[in-house]
């Protein structure tokens, strides 16, 4: 078992184990664990340690974890805890509600994965890691897809877990599609919540994003994914679950991505384990660029047709949290010179003033809602003959990313070598996309794009003006950037202008979607 330690600049420390020892009979695999340890874990203390389990363990690092706890610990703001992060598989399947999987069968195996954790990792991680059995110490929570499977977990499972933690969860899952009668009673969260009454002691932390996406498909001037999140508030008021039992944190400027979830960790921590009478406000500030609004007022939103909602569930104080993130500056565009002809075309996709950062963080949830509706007789449609299929659209993308990111990693560490060529359609010819599940594309997709951000992210202004030379002619790292999203853009319009409109009825309707505004 592998020990990873990550000490502070002042000395406390936590130790990450890596754990590849607990096999699933229920998913039929092994499941690897990161066990993040407190300082002084004692594995024969007097009492057990409160345990947050967290889904999308993977994600352990990108969301900063490591380095807020050790923040965190020798502040003295919370608890020491266990923190176990469970790495995902199939996160389409065995993500999801347990009790029916989605409109497209997404989340089939969610039910599985419920009955691994109540039988089978519980279990282990309490006889493993000294954690406490008691479902008032044992917290669980996750993001996106994993956030909506944590408050599954809980809202069903008092007597494992009383309280959640869901960051930019996907209360949009849902019975129906939006083109087949689809009516907010379809969403299913939602619906189980209305079907019982909370049990005593449930508590929830619900954050989202301003940026989270772009989608608003009632029209009223408020994301989907805020929509969603305020609705389910409003249900489990409804049931009859206090006001003060659920802490909702907004963040205007919040993106759908792990930046995002990781600046605001610090919140949720303290909401889950703190430790009463400790400021904190000074790494939330350096982290989101304000302080937090908390137990004084009601969250007070720009006007954009909330006042329907009144807010009357959020009128104490504590059951609501806004924050804000730090404003960054937009990349300058590419000089002229500093790219190939070739590229103007995507460079114009781009509008001035426009982030291609924001963009790459905004794609991923548009592109995934075009193609993860598709059957697979439509995934294999090709709208002319000796045109690409979607899958095979999709995997150009995923690999012409890879070289654009390659291409700009080179030139960002001085390589003075000219790096060759490639023929897409070659590429595409022996890719066998076709035989893939577009499940696996989009997962591999998502994975790519990931480290897409971090790389990017990564490079100083510097770094992002050096220029290198590739398919014979020069290129800086900057274009690179703005490259790879307007490509993705480019081929996002081919298919909703050539392919989607030749699609059987109701999927003629991805045709009208507009392609998400750019900030």
């Amino acid at each position: 078992m592998a020990v990873f330690r990550f000490q502070s600049p002042r000395g406390a420390t936590v130790a990450v184990r890596r754990d590849e020892s607990l096999f699933s009979i229920r998913l039929g695999r092994v499941v690897r664990l990161d066990v993040v340890l407190p300082p002084g874990f004692d594995v024969a203390a007097a009492q057990p340690y409160p345990v947050l389990y967290l889904n999308d363990g993977q994600d352990l690092q990108r969301l900063r974890l490591p380095t807020t706890l050790n923040y965190l610990y020798k502040r003295g703001a919370v608890r020491p805890f266990v923190l176990v992060a469970v790495h995902a598989a199939d996160r389409l399947q065995e993500y999801g509600v347990a009790a029916q999987p989605d409109y497209l069968g997404r989340g089939s195996r969610a039910g599985h994965y419920t009955e691994f954790v109540l039988k089978e990792l519980l279990p282990y991680v309490q006889a493993h890691y000294h954690a406490s059995a008691d479902p008032a110490e044992a917290v669980v929570a996750g993001m996106s897809l994993g956030g909506l499977t944590a408050f599954d977990l809980a809202w069903h499972h008092p007597e494992a877990f009383q309280r959640a933690g869901s960051f930019s969860g996907s209360f949009w899952w849902r019975s129906r599609g939006l083109n087949d009668g689809y009516t907010d009673a379809d969403r299913l969260m939602h619906s189980l919540v209305s079907a019982r009454a909370p049990r005593p002691g449930q508590q929830y932390w619900l954050q989202t994003g301003t940026d989270d996406e772009t989608s608003d498909r009632n029209n009223n001037g408020i994301i989907d994914s805020i929509d969603d999140t305020l609705d389910l508030m409003a249900t489990l008021a409804q049931q009859g679950l206090p006001t003060e039992a659920v802490r909702y944190v907004e963040v205007p400027g919040g993106h759908h991505h792990q930046d995002t979830w990781g600046a605001i960790m610090p919140d949720f921590l303290r909401w889950a384990f703190g430790v009463e009478g400790v400021d904190t406000h000074d790494y939330l500030q350096h982290h989101l660029g304000a302080h937090l609004l908390a137990g004084k007022r009601h969250l007070r939103r720009r006007p954009l047709g909330a006042a329907r909602l009144g807010f009357r569930y959020l009128a104490k104080g504590r059951a609501a949290t806004f924050a804000t993130m730090p404003a960054t500056a937009t990349p300058a565009r590419p000089a002229p010179g500093t790219y190939q002809p070739y590229a103007q075309g995507y460079l114009d996709l781009i509008p001035e003033g426009a982030d291609p950062l924001a963009l790459l963080r905004q794609q991923p949830a548009e592109l995934h809602r075009d193609l993860a509706r598709l059957t697979e007789a439509q995934a294999l449609m090709r709208y002319a003959p000796g045109k690409w299929t979607p899958k095979e659209v999709l995997l150009h993308i995923i690999d012409t990313e890879r070289i654009f990111t390659y291409r700009a990693l080179r030139f960002a560490r001085g390589d003075a070598q000219s790096l060759p060529g490639f023929n897409e359609n070659e590429y595409a010819a022996t890719s066998e996309a076709n035989d893939r599940s577009m499940s696996d594309l989009l997962t591999e997709y998502h994975a790519v794009r990931a480290a897409t951000l971090a790389l990017f992210s990564s490079f100083t202004p510097a770094q992002l003006d050096r220029v290198g030379l590739a398919n014979g002619g020069a290129t800086s790292v900057r274009a690179l950037l703005f490259i790879t999203a307007g490509h993705e853009r480019h081929h996002l319009g081919i298919l909703r202008e050539r392919y989607w409109p030749m699609m059987p009825a109701p999927d003629t309707a991805l045709a009208q979607q507009p392609a998400a505004p750019l900030r």
